[in-house]
């Protein structure tokens, strides 16, 4: 018989290992010699993003786009799935890994929503832990309690899809071009280059990031970064994957297809609201800038540090400008495509705040204080922003309650002249196959100018039928602007339901609902 102690002792001594590797590991970072105060403040500012990813509107349903993302991620198999995914306007990353973890942890909200919010904590706590040389420690954490506390990333953190994989992605890509900067070889040059490709496979307008750093790599290196020409190698399965998608996105780029509102000067407006979350934010760097430019004027210098990291920050600005440049030519632009430019954005933040630094030492430390006391009203903020009305989960659900055989099912959306039907089959039917329902899936193909209402009610002749349309009147081209939903006008065997609210539709409509007009808006 074994002595107690060679059974029971054995567990207690083996955490002691790894916790002393880990303490080694910490005392060779250059966090454990950061300004104590500055750390905590990084700390505190992660515990309250943490909190409000996790506690915030925890319950709600998924809304449309995550809609789509479940009907990806419910698909049979990979060839259905690569199907879809080339049929769709989005790149291909996320939904094939939405796809995979699905096959492991299944279908629920919670379910899809747990990776987004993974990336979204990975990404503040990758700038806390990725040392660069030129940037010091105290900005890479100011940098990273902007990211925590981040409104968007918090919104990002709790919605099925590609942003806060993007976010992630587009941290990595921009300290890899940090080190880039200040070493130029091959082997980094490899790493922003993949990272770069990854994050265009995560969305494509994100290119423009990638673009704008490249230029800056050739101006600022010239033979040197030439020299590391096979580095571009690694952007050839974002090309590959580009080419085979291009006939696709060709047809939603169309004129009369394109749904995105044009950019104004209120965008600029919008966009410098985005990245921080609130206005205040910009006081301590505008002040920061102002004073340092002053202090060149008068011939004193300024402690800009480093000309890596404010290249960095740069390219950031110069690719949301891109966009916007773009996007005012042609409808093209939402805010949410100057995603990837955020961290960039942030860091120059950081660094402007740091050219308080003769007057104000404690700038830097002072924006992360902001941010962080701004971020209980942000939280207030997101959970109102997460009830969003266009979702049809409710409605679904009190569809699949009657038990029907087919669902005949509507988006109203100008981007239906290129969708295909089995696109509408994948996403009209999520919700009832993930609750168990067989119910075939009727989608409805609506021509420019025809009421829907007559085309609903003709493709849901059958008795077991319920119908399910869904629209934006604020969307150019919508159907249900020029023709308000009358289906029991038409049929009166049909009863409806309207499950949002506003310029949105979500209407559901079975038999068994009949005689009981128009119900108010539902939700879960």
């Amino acid at each position: 018989m074994r002595p107690a102690g060679a059974v029971t002792g054995l567990p207690l001594r083996r955490p002691v290992p790894a916790l002393r590797r880990l303490a080694r590991v910490w005392r060779g970072s250059d966090l454990a010699r950061a300004d104590r105060p500055t750390l905590a403040i990084f700390a505190a500012a992660l515990l309250v993003g943490l909190a409000a990813r996790l506690f915030v509107s925890p319950d709600r349903p998924l809304w449309l786009d995550e809609a789509w993302t479940l009907g990806v991620a419910g698909l049979p198999d990979w060839k259905a799935t690569v199907a879809q995914v080339w049929l769709d306007a989005n790149a291909p990353l996320y939904p094939l890994l939405i796809h995979l973890w699905a096959g492991l942890a299944g279908t629920s909200d919670a379910a899809l929503r747990c990776p987004s919010l993974v990336f979204s904590l990975a990404a503040p706590l990758l700038v806390a832990g990725w040392r660069v040389d030129g940037l010091r420690v105290e900005e890479r954490l100011a940098v990273a309690t902007l990211l925590a506390v981040w409104i968007e990333g918090i919104l990002q953190a709790q919605e099925a899809r590609c942003y806060a994989l993007l976010l992630l992605l587009a941290t990595a890509q921009t300290l890899a071009f940090l080190q880039l900067l200040r070493r130029p070889d091959l082997g980094r040059a490899a790493l922003w280059t993949g990272l770069a490709g990854a994050v265009v496979l995560t969305h494509y307008q994100a290119a423009a990031l990638g673009l704008c750093q490249g230029l800056a790599y050739l101006a600022t290196h010239r033979m040197r970064a030439m020299r590391t020409w096979p580095a571009a190698l690694a952007l050839a399965p974002a090309l590959a994957v580009g080419l085979w998608h291009a006939p696709r996105l060709a047809l939603f780029a169309r004129p009369d297809v394109a749904w995105y509102p044009p950019v104004t000067w209120d965008t600029v407006t919008d966009v410098l609201r985005y990245v921080t979350g609130a206005g205040a934010l910009y006081a301590l760097p505008v002040a920061g800038l102002g004073l340092a430019g002053w202090r060149l004027a008068r011939g004193r210098g300024a402690a800009a540090g480093p000309a890596a990291p404010w290249l960095a920050a740069l390219t950031a600005v110069a690719a949301a400008a891109l966009l916007l440049n773009v996007g005012a030519l042609r409808p093209s632009f939402s805010l949410r495509y100057v995603t990837p430019c955020v961290p960039g954005i942030a860091l120059g933040l950081a660094l402007s705040a740091r050219g308080l630094a003769p007057v104000f030492p404690g700038a830097v430390t002072g924006l992360m204080l902001m941010a962080g006391a701004l971020s209980a009203n942000w939280s207030m903020d997101v959970a109102g922003r997460l009830r969003h009305p266009y979702t049809f989960e409710a409605a679904s659900r009190d569809l699949a309650a009657t038990r029907p055989a087919h669902l005949v099912f509507l988006w109203d959306h100008p981007a239906q002249q290129v969708e295909q039907p089995s696109q509408y089959v994948m996403f009209g039917g999520a919700f009832l196959r993930r609750s168990g329902s067989t119910a075939e899936v009727i989608p409805v193909m609506v021509r420019p100018g025809e009421d829907p209402n007559l085309r609903l009610v003709q493709s849901a002749r059958k008795p077991d039928s319920v119908i399910l349309w869904l629209y934006d009147t604020h969307v150019r081209g919508t159907a249900a602007a020029r023709f308000p939903p009358r289906i029991p006008a038409l049929d009166a065997s049909f009863g409806c339901r309207n499950y949002a609210r506003g310029a949105i539709g979500v209407i559901a409509c079975a038999r068994s609902w009949a005689g009981k007009g128009w119900a108010g808006a539902k939700t879960p």
